[in-house]
């Protein structure tokens, strides 16, 4: 792989060379087309541990995808393509499992969830560079509840808005990760189902006008479900709790407040 820089700016396919673009770079991106057939990474002995590491790319992709999912209702504030990040964090919690074969070893998050604490959706502009002082949080697994306070907002001592904007939002959200194993149909959670979706509650402020100081503002995300019947969906231990936060920033737009993608900030703030 390759990278053109300017005046080469150029993307699609020449021959055996395609140049395409991705979120989150300025450069485009070269591959050459060819390498081994699927068949002959299916059959071939000699493809054996690229079979094996295909397997378990797929089940820390399993992982990835419920992240993904929670975090659905900030991927506008994202400014990179945050799967491949993600399925990496998974590796060195595959690694724990040191009972089953390579090939077939487990995604257990709930060793260590530690691992996706301060994970940022952003590089250009990190949620702590926005807001320098960490929110207050309460985080229960016990009782699938969360609480997060943003502190009072002071533009140029603890807030710094990524742009010249009138108005901000904050979000919060609760997911439920489940942890991934390994069956002989595929990875799916504890009891062999592959569709795992990723449960969350998602709660966001009103749009706030920027002024000289705000007032804090505490969001709270609380499950429907109890724990008892978590439990009975997910199994007992095999699932872990992740609150995140963001902000999100707005431009008037006909009289309304239209939130601008790609700019803001937002992190997985706690792990339970």
């Amino acid at each position: 792989m390759a990278r053109m820089k300017q005046p080469f700016d150029v993307t699609g396919t020449i021959g055996k060379i395609s140049i395409y673009k991705v979120r989150g770079s300025d450069e485009p991106v070269v591959r050459t087309k060819g390498g081994p057939t699927k068949r002959m990474v299916k059959t071939r002995k000699s493809f054996a541990a690229t079979r094996r590491n295909n397997s378990e790319f797929g089940g820390r992709a399993r992982m990835t995808s419920q992240v993904m999912e929670i975090l659905r209702s900030m991927k506008y504030l994202g400014d990179y393509n945050l799967a491949g990040p993600l399925n990496s964090l998974f590796i060195p919690i595959q690694a724990m499992d040191i009972e089953s074969e390579h090939g077939q070893r487990n995604i257990e998050l709930t060793k260590n969830p530690g691992l996706l604490e301060g994970f940022n959706l952003n590089r250009r502009t990190p949620f702590s560079t926005i807001i320098t002082n960490s929110p207050e949080y309460t985080l229960s697994k016990e009782t699938l509840t969360a609480t997060v306070t943003f502190p009072a907002l002071i533009p140029g001592v603890n807030f710094f808005p990524a742009g010249n904007f009138s108005s901000y939002k904050l979000m919060a959200i609760l997911g439920v990760i489940e942890n991934v194993f390994y069956h002989p149909g595929g990875y799916g959670n504890a009891a062999g189902n592959q569709h795992l979706d990723g449960d969350y509650v998602f709660k966001s402020s009103d749009w706030i006008t920027i002024t000289p100081q705000s007032q804090p503002i505490e969001l709270e995300c609380n499950f429907r479900l109890s724990r008892e019947e978590l439990l009975e969906q997910k199994g007992k231990n095999n699932y872990s709790c992740l609150l995140a936060i963001g902000i999100a920033f707005g431009a008037m737009d006909r009289g309304q407040v239209e939130m601008v993608k790609y700019v803001g900030g937002g992190k997985i703030l706690a792990m339970g």
